[in-house]
């Protein structure tokens, strides 16, 4: 009898390491983590400035996206101008976010990107901003914030 119930205890046992390894698989953990970018950009962007909100490693895309939202339409420096346009631009998934910006008042350089790494992000970003800075203030785009997801 002692045999059988061993052999009852390992087929229990067995199912009972396949259910934990699929809920190890299923359970969200960093390396599963999700992003999002979240702007506000209005018409003059020299007059109203920008918002942004981004966020990283949340444990699903909708929890990335709204933190990120909320995020942005909080955005201290902001304008209400900024902040009431706030959207979600890019979600992302193991990737990196950059934004970049000219940070004189009353300039329109902003630029973001996602990219798989923080170097390519932040180029971008920087690209990005230079291309919206105008002629005279293309060499004062800087970037401002990145961050990485899943890492």
């Amino acid at each position: 009898m002692s045999i059988r119930t061993g052999r009852n205890l390992g087929a229990k046992g067995g199912l009972l390491a396949v259910a934990l390894a699929v809920a190890a698989a299923l359970a969200p953990t960093p390396a599963s983590a999700d992003g999002a970018l979240a702007v506000g950009v209005p018409a003059d962007v020299s007059k109203d400035g920008f918002a942004y909100g981004r966020n990283v490693n949340s444990p699903t895309e909708q929890a990335a996206r709204e933190r990120a939202l909320q995020l942005c339409r909080t955005a201290k420096d902001s304008s209400d101008a900024a902040r009431n346009l706030c959207t979600v631009v890019m979600s992302f998934h193991r990737q990196c976010v950059s934004v970049a910006m000219d940070p004189a008042a009353g300039t329109p350089g902003v630029g973001w990107a996602v990219a798989p790494t923080r170097e390519a992000a932040e180029q971008q970003a920087l690209s990005n901003c230079i291309a919206t800075a105008g002629p005279a203030r293309q060499q004062y785009c800087v970037k401002s914030d990145s961050a990485c997801d899943g890492q």
